[in-house]
This record gives C-alpha cells, sequence and structure tokens, in this order.
C-alpha cells in the first residue's frame, strides 16, 4: 500500500510489464488498489492507464517479434512454468487457431493466452499494424476495466486490503505454503503420468522396423494445425486428429489394432 502510494507509475509499470513478459506475477490485483487509491485523487487515472498500457504493449510487441523469429520453441518455453506445457500450449493455439488475430483484443483476460497470444501473432506472420491497434485495444480494455472497478469500489479495495494487512506474515506464509503444496501436487502428477505413457511409448525406428515386418497398426496424427510443418512430419497412412476431435473421430479407432498416435 505505502509502495504504491510512493512508487504509484513505477510500479504499475514494472509490474505490468514483468506479468507480460512471462512471470507469474499478476497485475489485476494491484490496477484494482491502484484505482481505489486513484478515487482518493492520490494518483492520476489517466497516467496510471498509460503506464500499464505502455508496459504491456512493450512486452508484448518483444514476444511478436520473437515468435516472428523463433517460432513454435517460444510457445513451449513460456507454457513451461505450467508444469503442463504441451496441455498449455494446446490450448491457447486451439483458441488462437478459433479467433484468430481477433483474440488479441480479450487474451488479457485469458490466463496463458495473455502471454502467449503476441508471440502467436508473429508467429502466423501477421502485419505489425494489424497485431499492433488489437493489442492496443486489449490492452486498453483490460487495464481500464481493473482501474474502473477499483475506483467505484475504493471502499470494499481498502477494506479488503486493511484485512490482508491485519492478516499480515502469518496470510503471506499460508499463501507461500499453498503455492508450493499446489506446485508439488502437480509436478509428481506429471511425473506419474510421464512414467506411464513412458511405458507405453514406441519409438520411431521400433515402428518403422514393426510396419517393414507387416505387423498392421492405425496409426494416428494428433499434431495440432500450428504444428504442422509443410511438405514434412507425416507418416504415410496416418490418420490426420486434431487432438480437439479425437472423440468424434472413434469408429476410425479399432480396438483389435495397436493404436499409435504421433505429435511433434
Amino acid at each position: 500500500m505505502e509502495l504504491l502510494d510512493k512508487y504509484g507509475y513505477s510500479l504499475v509499470f514494472a509490474v505490468a510489464l514483468i506479468e507480460q513478459l512471462g512471470f507469474p506475477v499478476p497485475v489485476a490485483p494491484l490496477l484494482l488498489l491502484a484505482g481505489a487509491i486513484a478515487a482518493s485523487g492520490k494518483l492520476s487515472f489517466t497516467t496510471l492507464v498509460i503506464f500499464a498500457v505502455v508496459a504491456a504493449l512493450t512486452g508484448d510487441i518483444l514476444w511478436f517479434y520473437l515468435g516472428r523469429k523463433k517460432g513454435r520453441s517460444v510457445l513451449k518455453n513460456l507454457c513451461y512454468l505450467s508444469l503442463s506445457p504441451e496441455t498449455c500450449v494446446k490450448k491457447t493455439e486451439d483458441s488462437f487457431l478459433k479467433y484468430g488475430m481477433n483474440s488479441l483484443l480479450f487474451s488479457k483476460f485469458v490466463p496463458a493466452l495473455n502471454t502467449i497470444a503476441p508471440p502467436m501473432a508473429g508467429l502466423f506472420g501477421a502485419r505489425f499494424l494489424s497485431f499492433l491497434w488489437r493489442d492496443l485495444f486489449g490492452a486498453l480494455l483490460y487495464v481500464i476495466s481493473f482501474l474502473t472497478l477499483g475506483f467505484y469500489f475504493e471502499k470494499e479495495v481498502f477494506q479488503v486490503t486493511d484485512i490482508f494487512e491485519e492478516l499480515g506474515k502469518a496470510f503471506f506464509w499460508i499463501l507461500i505454503a499453498g503455492l508450493a503444496l499446489y506446485v508439488v501436487s502437480k509436478y509428481l502428477k506429471l511425473k506419474v503420468l510421464q512414467r506411464i505413457l513412458y511405458k507405453e511409448r514406441i519409438t520411431v525406428q521400433e515402428l518403422k522396423d514393426r510396419l517393414e515386418a507387416g505387423e498392421d497398426f492405425i496409426i494416428v496424427d494428433i499434431r495440432a494445425n500450428l504444428r504442422m510443418e509443410p511438405g514434412g512430419g507425416y507418416i504415410p497412412g496416418a490418420i490426420r486428429i486434431p487432438p480437439a476431435d479425437i472423440d468424434k473421430h472413434m469408429h476410425l479407432l479399432e480396438k483389435e489394432k495397436w493404436i499409435v498416435m504421433y505429435c511433434t
């Protein structure tokens, strides 16, 4: 609270930029509190909007150009902190493929897509101006929404802040312990799943040898559209089924045969 009173604009800029760079530091609570302080006249609402939006655009433009130069590897690195990178990439890819560039208009409100959308726009080869106006509008909508909530619900925001201050260090350590427990549980589940899946894996060479030996497999290509590389990476005879559509194509998967699914 004191930090925001003293370093209001700089703090909002720094946190908004850090969040947009992919770090798990949510700016929304800070915007709510900044909006409440603006209602008391200690900070300028307009200046807060400018600082927060410029910070968000700075991070987004950086990811846009990284997505254009580095390609899909950027997406997986950004999702790594989720402890389930493939699921994170798949969900954000599906969302972006569904709404296209217009997903930038609301991506700030969607966890993961918030950071993934800009590099994905670069990966698609979008024009910079087409990216910029959508991203600017989305950032304005997000920032103004939370600042406005804090501005008009000033008393409620300060009441919640006072409760947290009274709880003090006890609340902080409870929060840290809960977060640590969540991360550990996610990590353990991921490792158990990886061990189960590893036992069921088949190498590319083993699949090739068994196909040449005449064994009958059903091969399923489950790569999302963004993972498809023109002119390569396709196994002859494979059935193309995007992950989200597997339930619709169960009739193609005969239970009597070995089913091999592959992705990249």
